[in-house]
């Protein structure tokens, strides 16, 4: 058993205040010998007493948060071992360069990407997942987990806005991280979503291909198009001087020797088209553990205290007046 707030047991001498203090109620004697004798209320009161007492201890334990050992439990299932890396922009609060908004306000890429793949993440209950952002930098949102809860929560937090830039590199670089120390499992993948490209150096292509090949992982680019924005699978021919950074990117991703798609994305429908399809490509057996957290014994606590409050209320209302 753990104790998640162990400073609360400073609070266990407090459990002896009832036995220290006296009660003042009752008749008022000159001479102690005129008293009659009373064992039974001297065992009530005693009672009463450890009664409270045992009340202060349920309480003084209860805020300690005492909590039972945790397990870890195997799980078998269809899915896949994946990394969301979301841009974080402030171009992604813009709407969708195809939006057709008939005189309503338009969705935001941000809010269609934190809509749709949660949709996406409660689709997939055998998944594990990971989160990272980025702008100028990686943004860590969370580890490759199952807790859904902790994804959501990290979704909600890499669809925030940020800064004007776009660092991919970096976003990549750290999504292959995640997969370091967790146990290679079924189908793994990055899935990269951003609504434009930056330029890479000749060392993070060199880094983010070596990680790649060596984790095998699949990648896949959802490309969320602004206005005027180039397609990447413009059929126009570019030098490398002259291509766009999307295209230019869409390239190096095509060179390496890994399983790599990209999609186009300019209104929600076709985000959801393109989310929809990776879930159908990425579902393998996978085979993966999740820790059961201990019991919880604080609540328990809290009844007990709860019961000995009532039964000292009972007690009280008894007395003979």
């Amino acid at each position: 058993m753990t104790l998640l707030q162990p400073m609360a047991i400073l609070l266990l001498p407090i459990i002896a205040v009832p036995f220290l203090l006296k009660s003042h109620q009752g008749q008022m004697y000159s001479w102690l010998d005129i008293v009659p004798s009373d064992r039974f209320s001297e065992i009530a009161n005693l009672t009463v007493k450890t009664i409270t007492a045992l009340l202060l201890l349920s309480l003084v334990l209860a805020l300690a948060s005492p909590q039972g050992a945790s397990k870890q439990e195997q799980k078998i299932g269809k899915g896949a071992q994946t990394v969301l890396v979301i841009d974080r922009s402030v171009s992604m609060d813009h709407p969708f360069a195809g939006q057709v908004t008939g005189g309503r306000a338009a969705e935001i890429k941000s809010a269609a990407a934190r809509r749709l793949i949660t949709a996406f993440i409660d689709s997939r209950p055998d998944d594990m997942m990971g989160v990272v952002g980025f702008t100028n930098s990686a943004l860590y949102g969370m580890k490759i987990t199952a807790n859904r809860d902790a994804i959501h929560a990290a979704i909600n937090a890499a669809t925030g806005p940020a800064l004007n830039q776009t660092n991919i590199g970096a976003g990549i670089t750290q999504a292959v991280t995640l997969f370091d120390n967790i146990q290679s499992s079924g189908s793994r993948a990055v899935i990269l979503l951003s609504d434009g490209a930056g330029k890479l150096s000749p060392r993070v292509k060199y880094k983010i291909s070596h990680q790649l090949a060596e984790k095998k992982l699949n990648l896949y680019w959802i490309v969320l198009r602004e206005p005027d924005d180039i397609s990447i699978f413009s059929k126009e021919n570019y030098t490398e001087e002259q291509a766009p950074d999307s295209i230019n990117l869409d390239r190096f991703f095509k060179s390496l020797k890994l399983k790599y798609k990209a999609f186009e994305a300019d209104n929600p429908t076709t985000l959801e088209s393109a989310l929809r399809e990776i879930n159908a490509k990425e579902k393998n057996m996978i085979q993966y553990s999740v820790t059961i957290p201990g019991h919880d014994y604080s609540r328990d606590l809290i009844v007990i205290a709860l019961a000995l409050s009532l039964l000292i209320l009972l007690v009280k209302n008894l007395r003979i007046h």
